[in-house]
């Protein structure tokens, strides 16, 4: 993948950006637990076009900042400790990588530069995946683990929100994830890879498309507006749920119903293989339907 300097930053960050993007690279493995997670569409797509993709230099500061902190940690390193060391393994015959920010006292801790709003609404599946997964990878070397974390770094934390805001997190959280067994790990990964192995075999429109949640895209909503208020009187999640409101409200006849699409905030802004993806073309930017790709 090509990596860009359209926003021109300077040449040194440019450099180091390049330099420690991905620490995997070259290794030969069928995929690590990063791509083993990914949607189908999205592993397959970017396989199929890997020589035509590119990434903007400064959409990877903050994996550049990651590659910062395992530098210090590595300074900091004891006898029992390991960084970033990159493991393998095999299942169903395929080679399955990953690499761990930190393995020390039996417990496996990754590092996180996340938002405040990731981390107090998104939903964290992904996290428990990742981390069980790798612990797969140590205890299959013959590391025991007791215990998995992430510890959160929030990039956009603020000392007088977390002063007034109940919920607001402070500037770093160890945030603990559930441990599954060896054997529910394994059947995780044999599923994972049982689906993208046939998705490999697929043509693109025919792959399943990512789902809702896949596309970080929350539900459309439907506002009720009375006339003269710039602010919603109400918010529904249905049609139906709105109109039986208006219906019974005192004031319907100066209540109205305004749809709120939700966005597919990966597919428009995260994705790089969206103009690739027949999902992207034909339901978010059908002009782009007739176009050769």
């Amino acid at each position: 993948m090509k990596i860009t300097n359209y926003n021109k930053i300077p040449e040194p960050i440019y450099r180091a950006v390049c330099k420690n993007w991905y620490s995997g690279a070259g290794a030969k493995h069928f995929c690590s637990v990063t791509e083993l997670l990914k949607p189908d569409k999205l592993f397959v797509l970017e396989r199929r076009h890997k020589d035509q993709l590119s990434v903007e230099a400064s959409d990877l500061i903050w994996s550049l900042m990651g590659s910062a902190m395992h530098r210090v940690l590595e300074a900091s390193e004891t006898g029992d400790t390991l960084n970033e060391e990159r493991l393998f393994t095999e299942v169903n015959g395929k080679i399955i990588s990953g690499g761990v920010d930190l393995y020390e006292n039996r417990i496996i801790s990754d590092f996180k530069f996340t938002s405040v709003w990731n981390y107090i609404y998104s939903n964290r599946k992904e996290w428990e995946q990742q981390l069980n997964l790798y612990s797969y990878l140590y205890q299959s070397a013959g590391f025991e683990v007791d215990k998995l974390q992430i510890i959160a770094i929030f990039r956009d934390w603020s000392a007088s929100k977390a002063k007034h805001e109940k919920n607001f997190p402070r500037q770093i959280e160890v945030i603990p994830v559930r441990k599954w067994s060896m054997d529910q790990s394994e059947h995780f990964i044999k599923k994972r890879l049982f689906k993208l192995q046939l998705a490999l075999k697929l043509p693109d429109y025919a792959i399943k498309e990512c789902s809702q949640r896949e596309r970080w895209q929350d539900n459309d909503i439907y506002a009720i507006m009375k006339k003269g208020n710039k602010r919603a009187t109400k918010l529904c999640t249905s049609e139906e749920q709105a109109k039986a409101y208006c219906k019974t409200n005192i004031d319907k006849d100066k209540l109205s119903i305004e749809l709120r699409k939700s966005v597919s905030k990966r597919c428009e802004d995260y994705c790089p293989v969206n103009h690739y993806c027949h999902y992207y073309r034909e339901n978010l930017h059908p002009e782009m339907f007739k176009e050769a790709i």
